[in-house]
């Protein structure tokens, strides 16, 4: 199996782009490819071949990842198609096809679902994780309620790290680059004895920030983390495997800023700066993030029909941070130990088997977490008293909050004929979630609490039918559901102390409709696939801004359609091209809401959904030239291309809250000897030194956002052994 994937993998996607329904990934021995070679990946917890599957897909290898020098989620959605990153106070929002977090404050939960080897991580703050010793990455398009569960109603997507090897292998990987970055990583595999394996990886890894604060000199959203990951495999019987892992990340650099777009009236121009990534402050910048992941896996080959799955997993997430809040001068307010605790358990226990025609997932699944976020803000000199507050007040706002979530799925295709099959799922989720809305502002106000409560009962179906046309031509049809829980607002947001109807913000549910073609033509030697997506999005949870220093989540609907297309053609064996175009409508539908900071009503019915562009345009070109020496035996170029048409970042529109269109591209050169085990790498990233704004929010004392990273450079060394 390992060998069929990896030559799938080499054969049909060496570009790093993706789109419709397909996968893509790159190996480095490409001259390996047969034309009969599939890509297998488990998005849908079972082995299968992409261009089989009823739905849309994409994935990256680990040696990509490697080779662009990608090292997080924010550099994967520049690869993905229709996938959008941005980023707050360290929440990251992201968004599948337009579905995403939309919430900047931090206390409501990821809509797009991310997994670390099965487990599942509960909140957005979790989503910078380093792409350390991965296999490779996979993201489903489209809500993946049936198998997934809660939180993946944009979709879902899957780090899957390297297994323990049966022979001793190794790799020392030395890096370095702009902004003053150098790091040091790999990892160590093989035996221990017979029936026992086990991997061993890590590194640390330090840049400079791209963010300048200029009267301190201090710099903002650089990286100082420390990684590591201890996996073993454990083989007592022939048909039984257990997989054990855990994993440390932590990064201590300062990455959480509020920039000004525009002037504010709280300092003079001395004072202040809306120079991208330049920023004058008074107040501190400090930033911790720690996430450990600890997980067991057994599978369990009860016959050759049957398989029995068990996956347990704990997760334990800390961020905390200070910033100043005004981005001025002048001591108005700062945010200090913004703090936001994690600790979740989930267990899943499933039997993946086949009889006959008919294959199936049977499962159930239990989930509980115990999550925080405490946001204390300290009004300085000029702060306390612009808002009747003694100096050095402190508001501190709160939400603690209990959930629990039991849920049994099934998940069933059975072949009519042997070109047409029938995909049924169902999933029934149960959910319990307590909070405790916490406020106080000291020395005047003392601790407020309520204690609020939901419980939701959900069924989350999904049916697709999938008809081969030709033997590598495929198409289907596919409906299903995504959902999201609600939750608690932010105490002090409007009017929750007097009851639970302010205090809580509803579910979201989205109905998912879609068509898929794919196919593999010209002797496989081209890939193309297309997707046409239609949502019906109910309750859309989007923030409202409540100056000066506070949020309210509420409920919107929503329509979204478009179309994804993936062309991808193998011009010769040394020289392949990829396009991806998307095109989607992604727009509100019977929404009216008040903008508190303008304090105008407003009808946005049909205005667009935030970090949701009507264009998108992913391209590469990758040319492998064979050197023949001993030492330098084989370049690899790759360049590819993103382009985004205008992308709105604050919901009600006004003029100046959206993205003009921009273009980026980012360039790779590999060296590789003989063996293919040493191997240096060269990557530029937003060649152009493209400025672009990845999020924007008002709090009626000017406009604050946030730029992506500029120009940066890098290279890599690795071996081998």
């Amino acid at each position: 199996m390992a060998r069929r994937v990896s030559l799938g993998v080499s054969t049909v996607i060496i570009g790093y782009l993706c789109c419709g329904s397909t996968a893509q990934a790159q190996e480095k021995n490409p001259e390996a490819q047969t034309a009969d070679s599939e890509i297998v990946v488990t998005a849908l917890k079972r082995s299968e071949s992409a261009q089989r599957i009823p739905a849309s897909i994409s994935a990256v290898s680990g040696e990509a990842l490697e080779q662009q020098g990608i090292l997080d989620v924010r550099d994967i959605a520049k690869i993905i198609p229709n996938l959008n990153w941005g980023e707050h106070l360290g929440t990251t929002l992201i968004t599948i096809r337009g579905v995403g977090s939309n919430v900047e404050s931090g206390v409501t939960e990821p809509t797009v679902a991310m997994y670390v080897d099965g487990t599942f991580l509960p909140r957005s703050t979790m989503a910078t994780l380093r792409a350390i010793d991965l296999d490779r990455v996979e993201v489903l398009r489209g809500p993946q309620g049936t198998l997934y569960g809660r939180n993946a109603t944009g979709g879902a997507i899957n780090f899957i790290s390297a297994k323990p090897t049966r022979t001793l292998s190794g790799r020392v990987e030395l890096s370095a680059g702009g902004r003053n970055e150098r790091g040091i990583s790999g990892f160590v595999s093989g035996p221990i004895t017979d029936g026992v394996y086990f991997r061993l990886s890590g590194g640390r890894e330090k840049q400079d920030g791209f963010i300048k604060v200029l009267n301190t000199g201090q710099t903002i959203g650089g990286v100082d983390a420390n990684y590591f990951r201890a996996a073993a495999r454990l083989e007592p019987l022939p048909n039984l495997t257990i997989d054990l892992s855990y994993r440390f990340d932590r990064n201590t650099a300062p990455v959480a800023i509020q920039q000004l777009i525009d002037p504010s009236p709280l300092a003079p121009p001395s004072g202040q700066t809306t120079e991208p990534n330049r920023i004058v402050a008074d107040g501190p910048f400090r930033g911790y993030s720690r996430t450990s992941i600890a997980s067991g896996t057994i599978n369990w080959e009860a016959s050759d029909h049957l398989t029995i799955r068990s996956i347990t997993s704990h997760v334990s997430h800390l961020s905390d941070l200070d910033l100043d809040g005004d981005a001025t001068s002048t001591p108005f307010y700062d945010v200090i130990n913004f703090n936001r605790p994690s600790k979740s358990f989930s267990q899943e226990l499933s039997l993946v088997g086949e009889s006959g025609r008919l294959s199936f997932i049977l499962g159930g699944f239990y989930f509980h977490e115990d999550a925080q976020a405490t946001l204390p803000l300290v009004f300085g000199a000029v702060g306390g008293p612009a808002s009747s507050l003694p100096a050095g007040a402190v508001l501190s706002q709160g939400v603690v909050s209990e959930t629990s979530n039991l849920a049994a799925f099934v998940d069933a295709t059975y072949k009519i004929t042997d070109a047409f099959r029938l995909n049924l799922g169902l999933r029934y989720n149960h959910e319990n979630n307590d909070y405790t809305q916490r406020l106080s502002i000291d020395p005047v106000l003392p601790l407020t609490s309520v204690d609020l409560h939901t419980s939701t009962n959900k069924l989350l179906p999904k049916v697709a039918l999938q008809f081969d046309l030709a033997p590598d031509v495929s198409s289907y049809l596919q409906w299903s559901r995504g959902f999201k829980s609600g939750g608690a607002n932010w105490p002090g947001s409007g009017g929750e102390l007097f009851g639970p109807t302010l205090g809580l913000y509803q579910p979201e549910q989205l109905d998912a409709y879609e068509l898929g073609f794919k196919s593999r033509l010209l002797g496989r030697r081209l890939t193309a696939n297309f997707a046409a997506f239609y949502y019906d999005y109910q309750g859309l949870q989007i923030t409202q801004v409540v100056p000066p220093n506070t949020t309210l989540i509420s409920n919107a609907n929503a329509r979204i359609y478009g179309l994804e297309a993936d062309l991808q053609f193998q011009v010769t064996d040394a020289f392949r091209l990829q396009l991806a175009p998307t095109f989607m409508h992604a727009r509100y539908k019977d929404f009216v809401s008040i903008d508190p900071v303008y304090n105008y009503t407003a009808n946005l019915d049909g205005s667009p959904l935030t970090r949701a562009p009507d264009f998108t345009l992913n391209g590469s070109a990758t040319y492998r030239a064979e050197l023949g020496g001993e030492l330098l035996s084989a370049l690899i170029l790759n360049g590819s291309v993103y382009h985004s048409s205008r992308t709105v970042l604050r919901y009600y529109n006004n003029p100046g809250e959206s993205q003009a269109p921009y273009t980026t591209a980012n360039l790779s050169a590999t060296l590789e000897d003989a063996s293919g085990k040493t191997r240096l790498s060269l990557f530029v990233h937003n060649l152009f030194d493209e400025t672009y704004l990845q999020n924007i929010i008002n709090f009626g004392l000017g406009r604050f956002g946030n730029y992506a990273p500029p120009r940066t450079w890098g290279v890599r060394l690795v071996r081998d052994f």
